[in-house]
Parts: structure tokens; C-alpha cells; sequence
């Protein structure tokens, strides 16, 4: 593989760092200085600034996210992150994000191709969130949401509903989309004039929360991992 690759499998930098590292003479291979992307394997030495890299073992974790808590490593104003819940493999990061207020299941894993597979629109790996609203909701709200809606900001939002229930005023939804986009379904919601007052995410392509406890995460199985791995190649 090409080295700025390696770099990145390597878990120090990205892959545009790894090149103005290589662009620098900051690497090596097997003891020679390189400036060209040239390609290695695992059995070559390869040194950042003299220090020996090697591709690190890849982790995948399903986490059952509570709400009150940041989907970050580190947030300037103090407030609560899920890694003051996640005390494990410090270089794992979550495969998007969910805002501080939803809750349900995220992905953490130090597997930036496969991350970047899960998020990318063109493989459209569909998430399913389960919801409640302020006011019933209408089938033929349901329809033109399918359809696509237009939000103020400019973006057409499309997502298929399904309404599970009545409870007095207030409408449980199951939702699933394709592209995650920042407060999408909020968003879309308040706009139809159906506030969100609980969202939770119960899956992610393949994978689904099952009854994994709140604030609790565990690593995926076997099956889970060649289900997710079949699922992201299937096109």
C-alpha cells in the first residue's frame, strides 16, 4: 500500500498529513529517507522522526449512548463526552455523531476506511431512529416527507416514516435516512410543526441496539463485523 496509507492504518495522522510528513523527510523505510509516496508493506520498518510505526490492531464497539452527553473527545466549555463512559483504546473515535440530547447506538472503532464507508452518502448505509413528536402526525405528512422536503436552508430532506403510535397528543415514529446530516430529523420535524422531544437511534446498517443497557458498550462479535464488512462492499 502506499505509504501515506500505511501512515494513516497507523493511527498517527491523516492522510494528507502523512504526506507533508513524507514531503518533509520526516519518514523512513527501512532506513532510507523518503520524499515520494513510495509503497510498503507490514513487514517493512517504517519511522516517523526516527520512531518505529506499525498498523495497529483494528476495534470496532457498539455503544448504547445515553443523552446529556457530547459525541466528541473533548469539548472546550467542560462539558460531558461519552469518553468520560468509553475507558478503553484511546485512539478510537466515533463513526459520526449524535447531538448531545439523542441517545441509541453509535459506532466507535479505530477503522478509518471502514468509518468512512459507513458515512459516505454514495453507499448509503440507512440508520433507523425510533421518535416522538409533539401533535399527531398524518399520513399524508408521511408521503410527502418520502418525497422530500425542502428546508428553509435549502436542503431537500427525504426520509421514510412510519407512525407506531398515539399517545394523547404526542405521535412515536420509527424514521430511517440514508445521510446522516446534523440535526436532520430534528430539523425536519420542527418544521412540519412536530417538535422532537426523544430521539434514539436503534440502528446502523446492519447493526441494531438489541437490549444493550443504556451507557453500556461491548465489542462486536464475529458475525456482527463480517455482517458490516459484507454490507459496506455490497456495491
Amino acid at each position: 500500500m502506499r505509504i501515506q496509507k500505511y501512515l494513516r492504518m497507523c493511527g498517527i495522522t491523516s492522510r494528507r498529513k502523512a504526506e507533508e510528513l513524507v514531503i518533509n523527510g520526516k519518514v523512513s523505510v527501512n532506513g532510507n529517507t523518503i520524499h515520494d509516496f513510495v509503497s510498503v508493506s507490514e513487514t517493512d520498518d517504517v519511522r516517523v522522526e526516527g520512531k518505529k510505526v506499525a498498523i495497529r490492531e483494528k476495534v470496532y464497539y457498539i455503544f448504547n449512548k445515553p443523552a446529556g452527553y457530547l459525541t466528541t473527545k473533548n469539548d472546550p466549555q467542560g462539558r460531558k463526552t461519552i469518553f468520560d463512559i468509553l475507558k478503553i483504546e484511546p485512539d478510537i473515535f466515533p463513526v459520526g455523531r449524535l447531538d448531545a440530547d439523542t441517545e441509541g447506538l453509535l459506532i466507535l472503532t479505530n477503522d478509518g476506511e471502514m468509518a468512512q464507508k459507513l458515512l459516505h452518502p454514495r453507499f448509503e448505509v440507512p440508520r433507523t431512529y425510533e421518535l416522538i413528536v409533539e401533535s399527531k402526525v398524518e399520513g399524508e405528512e408521511l408521503k410527502k416527507l418520502e418525497e422530500g422536503i425542502t428546508l428553509p436552508y435549502g436542503y431537500k430532506a427525504k426520509m421514510k416514516a412510519k407512525i407506531l403510535r398515539y399517545e394523547g397528543l404526542k405521535t412515536h415514529l420509527r424514521v430511517s435516512i440514508n445521510e446522516g446530516r446534523k440535526r436532520e430529523i430534528r430539523r425536519t420535524f420542527k418544521f412540519m410543526g412536530h417538535p422532537v422531544i426523544y430521539l434514539k437511534r436503534i440502528s446502523f446498517g446492519p447493526l441494531n441496539i438489541g437490549d444493550l443497557p443504556r451507557g453500556s458498550f461491548r465489542k462486536l462479535t464475529e458475525k456482527e463485523l463480517k455482517e458490516l464488512r459484507e454490507y459496506v462492499n455490497r456495491k
